[in-house]
């Protein structure tokens, strides 16, 4: 080939060849780019840190591949959805003002939503023949007593100066409401201070705010002049605002303090509710936060402890159930952990969160020590294990 014809021949391929190149470096690049955004770089980040340092332990470098971290409780309760939030107390729906039958008596279009309606009265109507459906044995202690000072170690109470009593009530007993009564015109005149002091087995920060505001006193009146309805549970009222609950076995008390619901829904469980639980416990060594507060009686401890794998996962020993002693009291080790938890500041974990549930407490999921619970739908929390510092 004359080399005329060469050289005319490599100037029409060169082009050609070089664009081949290209795209061939090009297709290179990317091979290269994606080995080492999906190869390379989560090797690399998987290498442990022998810098010396010692940090907190990652999830992904503590848990298991399979693994599935907890979530944090959350959901409506006094804090986020405080009864001083409520505004007005609704007037009477429609259907009350137009004869239904759960209309209390002192419900009228012309009442003030704000106040309790002068002559409010408790709504007993067909349960004047209403029998306990099982033997119970309730706290019947007068906690109207004298209170003497006293300290130990860091607890500062007033100690009660009187004996625990205990009401005994058979199945097919008439139930009396004198326990209910008195809540309600204690709750009708303002009288706070004496429903919290009868009322301390519910956490006092809850108590404040459902029980003890001028919009849940209204809203609580209103709810206890409808129709009484009830239930498997106990005696029931609808309200416009609040559902109000008196168990079975706070019916057969001194005093009764009925459960609530705002919005007809259980509050969700707060760092408020456990740390109290544990508080009563531990007090109960020393100056318990009342002469009945006795486990015999306002049982604490989970009866069956049986928490889910996924609960126990990073802290195995939260499977061994808490042991009281013959005093039905814990130990002072496990005082001890229970100290240290509440020092810190909490969260609540659970697998999911939907009740019943099984609750992790701690400073996170992966530290300890932590505390484990049980709660249910209509509210009952039990605490059924603890895991001190290793």
């Amino acid at each position: 080939m004359p080399v005329k014809d060469k050289v005319e021949s490599w100037i029409v391929e060169t082009p050609k060849h070089l664009v081949t190149a290209m795209f061939a470096l090009a297709s290179t690049g990317i091979v290269l780019v994606l080995v080492t955004l999906f190869v390379i770089a989560p090797r690399i980040a998987a290498i442990p840190d022998e810098t010396g340092q010692n940090p907190e332990p990652s999830a992904s470098a503590s848990a298991p591949a399979d693994s599935r971290l907890l979530v944090e409780v959350k959901g409506s309760n006094y804090r986020n959805h405080s009864t001083l939030n409520m505004g007005i107390i609704g007037q009477p729906s429609p259907e009350n003002l137009a004869g239904d039958p759960g209309k209390a008596p002192h419900e009228s279009p012309d009442a003030n939503p704000n106040e309790v309606p002068p002559g409010a009265t408790l709504n007993l109507a067909g349960l004047d023949n209403l029998q306990f459906p099982t033997a119970l044995t309730s706290d019947n202690s007068d906690t109207d007593t004298e209170t003497i000072p006293e300290v130990t170690s860091k607890w500062q109470r007033q100690r009660l100066e009187s004996s625990v009593k205990t009401n005994q009530v058979s199945a097919g007993q008439r139930v009396e409401w004198l326990g209910m009564q008195a809540f309600f015109d204690d709750l009708a005149k303002g009288n706070f201070t004496q429903m919290q002091r009868n009322c301390w087995t519910i956490t006092p920060e809850v108590f404040t705010d459902r029980y003890a505001t001028k919009p849940a006193q209204v809203a609580l009146v209103q709810a206890l002049g409808t129709s009484p309805k009830v239930t498997d549970t106990g005696v029931k009222w609808h309200g416009n605002r609040v559902d109000v609950t008196a168990p079975w076995t706070e019916l057969a008390s001194r005093y009764t303090c009925p459960n609530v619901a705002y919005g007809g829904k259980v509050d969700a469980v707060t760092t408020q509710d456990v740390s109290y639980v544990m508080e009563r416990l531990m007090t109960r060594r020393t100056t318990p936060v009342s002469p009945s507060d006795r486990e015999d009686i306002y049982p604490l401890v989970c009866p069956h402890w049986n928490p889910p794998a996924a609960i126990t996962e990073f802290s195995p020993k939260a499977r061994e159930k808490l042991v009281l002693d013959e005093n039905k009291q814990i130990s002072p080790e496990a005082f001890k952990v229970l100290q240290a938890i509440r020092t810190r500041s909490l969260h609540i974990y659970a697998v999911k969160d939907e009740y019943p549930m099984y609750l992790r407490v701690s400073e996170s999921q992966l530290k300890e020590p932590s505390a484990y619970f049980f709660r249910d739908a209509a509210g009952f929390l039990c605490i059924g294990s603890i895991v001190g510092l290793s």
